[in-house]
C-alpha cells in the first residue's frame, strides 16, 4: 500500500525534474542571448518559476 507522503513526494519529484530543465535552459538562453527583446520574456519565465517553487514548498 502506497502512503500519502510517498504519493506527494513522487508528485513533487515529477514537478521538480521539468522545472530543473526549464530553469537550466533559461540560464543558458540568458547567457547566450544578447537580444534585449528577450529580456522581458525571460523575466516573466523567471517570475513564474519562482512562484511555482514557492507553491511547491
Amino acid at each position: 500500500m502506497i502512503k500519502l507522503a510517498q504519493v506527494e513526494s513522487k508528485k513533487l519529484t515529477e514537478l521538480r525534474d521539468p522545472l530543473f530543465v526549464i530553469s537550466a535552459s533559461l540560464k543558458i538562453i540568458k547567457h547566450q542571448s544578447a537580444d534585449t527583446k528577450l529580456s522581458p520574456e525571460i523575466k516573466r519565465i523567471e517570475t513564474a518559476l519562482s512562484k511555482i517553487e514557492k507553491i511547491m514548498r
